[in-house]
């Protein structure tokens, strides 16, 4: 590809770039964007002009430096990297024992204190992963024959520190296999020990975390489908994607979609790529089963326990925040100066229908879940052609809230600058809801038995410190490293540079990445928990489809 196609591809990177660096401020220190013809026209001239300067040095930065090889000489015996991955998994476990140490029996915040009603009044529900709930309880009962409750959370933080870390020391080991230098691998293994995120991560008892590992396990195993010999005849490593397909499936149902992106890509490579139809044929059924057996268990689960299928509001959260800010803007009722009482009556009335109680006035712009706990989803089902109707035409008439709605419960996602994410879920009077989030509802936990006493309470101290202040925003240079605005921009990038070499091969464990972060973007909020897959992987698919063999 000639250098001024691959430029091109750069500077349209550097220009959504520069868009949502933009408006994410405007919005932030200004509340609203009014997206008049001269304001766009403005900001097409800012964005355009500084997004081709941006993107094409970007480019001609990267070209400079690209001769730098991560590759060394690939391992050809099994034998030194199962020694290497087993060091490894020892020094990862070790760096997250203090934190365990201090939080024991670990970190009971998210959705832990829901998961334990439903597990007291053994009324399950699939809103949270019914998988999970479960594996709660086993533990919890493994306790209580034990003799305390808290021993077996204790035992489970144990089995996720285990399995996470197990998973990234391979990551490492195979990366090791595959010939990448040593001084990468020992950056990885420094980044996985040291990283804050890593350790609270580890001891938080919350699906995402079982969930990062097994998505991290499918990406690592795909990437070497896709450059093993291996990829062309069946193998435990078809196995191994079979069975991270479906755990990805049964911890966490952003699972399910981001599978569904990769289908429709091989769907696509199937019927139009030129070579490796064997391949992608192989990976698609693969894939399907992965997806169809994950699903058949979960249903089998749901059956057996007589669980209740969880309320799909989740997957509104856009439609909702979209109309929810219209209806403070344009609704008429009162609560802003500028509300221009524009929108028409049948609209407004299947609006108070959908967003019941008139919770629409409490709309926050980062965060769905004041409007989302009042939405009447019925009301959809009874009618859903008046409510695309409804929701067609009001993007029709007011596409600059919709974008506004859009762009501001994703700051944190789009915007490295962003420091909002870190404030979304703080209140006063309340503890551990920071960005990364510690909160111990002692009176909900401790009505199972559980207690949190703290081995190391010094160490406590100072990690609630780092916490509750936010402090990986005050870290110079590595709190982008911290910051959830970083990641989809360096994925941009990862695959705009696949892209202008034509590894096309390459870009495909990328699209489980931007199905992922579908769910993401149309998700009601930022949290450390979403963002954390993609976290986790970004090293290990760089280091990996990066590497150039000598």
């Amino acid at each position: 590809m000639t250098d001024r196609k691959s430029c091109g591809f750069f500077a349209v990177i550097g220009i959504l770039f520069l868009f949502c660096c933009f408006t994410g401020y405007e919005l932030e220190h200004k509340g609203n964007i009014v997206w008049s013809g001269s304001y766009l026209l403005f900001l097409l001239v800012v964005c355009i002009a500084g997004g081709i300067v941006l993107g094409t040095g970007l480019f001609l930065l990267l070209r400079k430096i690209e001769g730098k090889c991560v590759c060394g000489k690939a391992e050809t015996k099994a034998g030194g990297c199962g020694r290497a991955f087993l060091l490894y998994w020892l020094l990862l476990v070790l760096s997250r024992i203090p934190a365990f140490l201090a939080y024991f029996p670990g970190i009971g915040a998210y959705d832990f204190t829901i998961q334990l009603e439903q597990i007291r009044e053994q009324a399950y529900n699939e809103h949270h992963p019914l998988c999970h709930t479960l594996l709660i309880e086993a533990f919890i009962r493994i306790g209580e024959g034990l003799g305390d409750a808290t021993i077996g959370i204790a035992l489970l933080t144990l089995l996720q520190i285990l399995i996470l870390t197990a998973v990234m020391a391979g990551g490492i080991a195979l990366l090791k296999r595959n010939g990448i230098r040593k001084g990468w691998l020992i950056a990885l293994l420094v980044l996985g020990m040291l990283l804050p995120f890593h350790w609270y991560m580890s001891i938080s008892i919350t699906k995402d975390i079982l969930f990062t590992a097994f998505f991290l396990g499918q990406l690592l195993i795909l990437c070497r489908l896709l450059t093993g010999p291996e990829g062309q005849k069946i193998s435990l490593w078809d196995g191994g994607y079979v069975v991270a397909s479906v755990l990805m499936i049964l911890f966490r149902n952003n699972g399910r979609y981001a599978l569904l992106a990769l289908l429709m890509v091989l769907t696509l490579m199937i019927l139009w790529g030129r070579k490796a139809r064997r391949l992608w044929g192989k990976l698609w059924m693969e894939t399907f089963a992965g997806f169809l057996l994950g699903s058949l268990v979960l249903a089998l689960m749901m059956q057996i326990t007589d669980a209740q299928q969880g309320d799909r509001r989740e997957m509104l959260s856009m439609p909702i925040q979209q109309l929810g800010r219209c209806m403070i803007y344009h609704g008429g009722i009162g609560v802003l100066e500028t509300d221009d009482a524009t929108m028409e009556q049948a609209d407004k009335d299947f609006i108070n229908e959908f967003i019941i109680n008139e919770a629409y006035r409490a709309y926050r712009p980062d965060i769905a879940d004041p409007l989302k706990r009042y939405t009447n989803t019925s009301a959809i089902l009874r009618n859903p052609k008046q409510f695309l109707s409804t929701y067609l035409g009001m993007f029709v008439k007011y596409p600059g809230d919709y974008l506004n709605a859009a762009l501001a419960v994703n700051a944190g996602y789009l915007n490295p600058l962003d420091e909002s994410h870190a404030y979304i879920n703080v209140t006063d009077g309340e503890r551990g809801l920071g960005y990364i989030q510690t909160r111990w509802l002692e009176e909900q936990i401790g009505s199972m038995g559980i207690s949190q006493d703290s081995k190391w309470p010094r160490l406590y101290a100072y990690l609630e410190f780092f916490a509750e202040n936010n402090m990986h925003l005050q870290l110079p240079i590595v709190r982008y490293l911290l910051v959830p605005g970083t990641y989809l921009w360096l994925y941009l990038l990862l695959a705009a540079w696949l892209l202008v070499h034509k590894r096309f091969r390459q870009i495909l464990p990328l699209t489980l990445i931007g199905g992922y972060y579908l769910t993401l973007l149309l998700g009601p909020t930022v949290q450390l928990r979403y963002i954390y897959p993609v976290m986790v992987a970004l090293p290990y698919l760089m280091l990996w489809l990066l590497q150039k063999k000598e």
